[in-house]
This record gives structure tokens, sequence and C-alpha cells, in this order.
């Protein structure tokens, strides 16, 4: 008889689908994350936090920002202004995503189980969005 894989290595594939769905030039939040697989943003940042470097070969990790579009403050910051910089995502000096909801990614198409039946392509929502204290609205 298979025995299930314990629940971190299920919820670590479930988030590693999810990632894999955002495409490059674009980036969604830990909270669009965690509405999708129906879990608390602070344990997907957590889990995020604790992806492996194997983990992140595999994964567009970096593609993930604060709900206000602030990208990590930890030690893969400047690894991760890089890398959106150089998929063509407006970055501040400061870390911050210019233009969010033009960017980001908040809902993903299809249940992660149906990957088969579902097109696979994520969907924007920019009205979930919220801007980080001191950007401007350019509307």
């Amino acid at each position: 008889m298979k025995r299930a894989p314990p629940p971190r290595l299920r919820n670590n594939a479930s988030l590693m689908q999810l990632l894999q769905r955002v495409p490059s030039g674009r980036v969604t939040t830990v909270e669009a994350l965690a509405e999708n697989l129906g879990e608390p943003a602070a344990l997907v940042r957590s889990r995020l936090s604790q992806l492996t470097e194997d983990e992140r070969d595999l994964v567009p990790w970096h593609r993930v920002v604060a709900k206000g579009g602030a990208i990590g403050r930890g030690p893969h910051r400047d690894q991760q202004f890089a890398r959106l910089a150089r998929e063509g995502v407006l970055v501040s000096p400061a870390g911050i995503v210019h233009d969010l909801p033009r960017f980001a990614v908040t809902t993903f198409s299809g249940a992660l189980e149906n990957n088969a039946a579902a097109s696979g392509k994520p969907t924007v929502a920019p009205a979930m969005l919220s801007r980080s204290r001191g950007m401007k609205s350019h509307t």
C-alpha cells in the first residue's frame, strides 16, 4: 500500500505548483497564494522563507511580493530585485513594485488537482490589491 506524503510535503507541492503558474514579468502576493491554498498568509509566508536552495531553483519564488508590492527584506532581497528587474517588473530602489495592479496575478484558474483540465493561465484581479504606504495613486 502506498503511503501519502507527510503534510509538509503535500503543502509544499501545492505551493510550488502555484508558484510555477506565475508567469515571467508578473508577480503575486503572499495573500493571493494563501487564499488559493486555503491557508493563513502567515503560514504561506513561513513556508516560502523555508524553501531549500533546491526548491528555489525549481520555482519562481522571486515573483512573490508583499500585499503592498514590497519585495522581501531577507537574505535573498538583492537576488529578488535583480530577477524581477530582468523580467521587466518595475521595482523602485526602495523595493516596491510600481503599478502593482498591472503586474499582479491574484487568482489562478482551475483547481490544483485538475491541472490537465485547466488552462493553467492565471488571471488578474487588480481591485483586490492595495498600495503600500506612501505610494501615490496615478488615476
